[in-house]
């Protein structure tokens, strides 16, 4: 049987866990099986405006965008202060790349179509 200071601990105990929980994932970044996954949010028009579309990936993995966004990518974000990734020229990360950050680039040209998170 719980008593009422087991349940009060168990109580605590939840809280604390959803608090740890709710920060790592407005940081933008988590822990995944030992994998940091990082994410960020790609906008079609400039100055963070038009569809948008969030996108993550693993640290280090190189992702393609997908034929919907392939060059269609003006202004971008990463979600979260320390997160950053890299926005590539081909499809396989290579070529030409800028960096993202929290603060974002608000014009981009048309020429995204891979990303990989940095951190």
């Amino acid at each position: 049987m719980l008593t009422s200071r087991k349940l009060r601990t168990a109580a605590i105990a939840a809280t604390a866990a959803g608090m740890l929980m709710t920060g790592a994932v407005a940081a933008g970044a988590t822990e995944m099986g030992g994998n940091s996954v990082g994410s960020w949010h790609a906008y079609a028009e400039s100055d963070w405006t038009g569809a948008d579309k969030d996108f993550s990936g693993n640290t280090g993995d190189c992702n393609y965008v997908g034929a919907g966004w392939n060059d269609h990518i003006r202004s971008a974000r990463a979600n979260g202060d320390n997160v950053k990734v890299e926005l590539w020229d081909n499809a396989d990360c290579t070529g030409g790349s800028i960096t993202i950050d929290g603060g974002g680039y608000h014009s981009i040209g048309d020429w995204v179509s891979a990303y990989r998170v940095t951190s």
